[in-house]
């Protein structure tokens, strides 16, 4: 796929102090990419300096291949932004909005209008004033607006804040099709980090504003063993039926952890190969261990994050 970002080396140096300092990836046309890192990690300073919001100290930032550093004006019709809040008139409809918006970066096509509103979910409310809008509602108009330039390159600094779980869901559903049906390449910051692992292809994790890795999803956040959580009511008995099986695997006995359960039951979470579980259930059935649940495990991206995260350094 065709690179449209390509971030290089990206610095920001605020009264002597490094605020980002050497960060770089590229995005692909059609590709979610979620920029995270804790509170104050240098995310939304990053952004502002993608979208030409703030100036770039060293480095620099491409957009379709054109510099923001001395192509902005060539770069900009293939960017949208929605960098913290969205400001509209509130007095004017979302329609209205919308058509001044065009007017001002002299695009006409009303019909355009209309298929962004209807693609984020909008266009049952364009005849409403925006001052009446819920939160999300601005937060789909602020989408609506970045797209009508048709970029190629989408920014969003945490679009799901102060959503409810519908609307963080429906969130989530148009952005995809905006990556999928119109091939814009989305870079998202967001602290909501299960949403990010349902949508984002790879993750930029920043930390005290520098690079602590990148990864695609899927790749180091699951680990290479099939893992299954058991729900059982007598772990010492459990233990020693998968000891006798399996002790002499040292990497299922590194992942080996257990838990008491407020119902009375225990849990004990093993790495053992998929075509072992039938095994490991009949043993302890013949122990008279009584499983009362078999869930799959596996390494939410929440848990590498912070893995990633206090490693380097307490998250804020």
């Amino acid at each position: 796929m065709k690179t449209v970002l390509s971030v290089q080396h990206l610095t920001k140096e605020i009264k002597g102090k490094m605020i980002v300092q050497d960060i770089s990836f590229n995005v692909a046309e059609g590709e979610i990419v979620g920029l995270l890192g804790p509170n104050g990690a240098g995310k939304t300073t990053t952004m502002k300096m993608m979208v030409g919001l703030s100036k770039i100290s060293a480095g620099n930032v491409q957009i379709a291949g054109y510099s923001i550093k001395t192509q902005l004006s060539k770069a900009l019709p293939h960017l949208g932004a929605v960098i913290e809040a969205p400001a509209f008139y509130p007095y004017l409809s979302g329609y209205e909005n919308l058509r001044q918006y065009q007017r001002l970066h002299r695009n006409g096509r009303k019909d355009w209008l209309r298929e962004i509103a209807g693609l984020v979910g909008i266009e049952h409310a364009l005849k409403q004033r925006v001052g009446t809008y819920s939160l999300g509602m601005k937060q789909r108009l602020g989408i609506a607006q970045a797209l009508l330039r048709k970029p190629k390159v989408l920014v969003l600094d945490e679009p799901m804040n102060g959503l409810d779980p519908a609307g963080v869901r429906e969130t989530r559903n148009y952005l995809n099709r905006i990556a999928a049906d119109l091939s814009v390449a989305i870079v998202i910051s967001s602290h909501q980090l299960s949403e990010i692992e349902q949508m984002a292809r790879r993750v930029v994790i920043i930390q005290h504003g520098r690079l602590v890795t990148e990864q695609r999803i899927g790749e180091g956040i699951s680990e290479d063993n099939f893992c299954i959580t058991l729900h059982i009511n007598n772990i010492e008995r459990t233990s020693e039926v998968v000891a006798d099986l399996y002790g002499h695997d040292p990497h299922m006995l590194e992942h080996k952890q257990t838990e008491k359960l407020s119902n009375g039951l225990h849990s004990i979470t093993v790495a053992i190969d998929e075509d072992q579980v039938p095994q490991l259930i009949r043993a302890l059935c013949v122990a008279g261990v009584e499983v009362h649940r078999v869930l799959p495990a596996h390494t939410s991206l929440e848990d590498k994050f912070l893995e990633w995260t206090t490693t380097r350094g307490e998250v804020s």
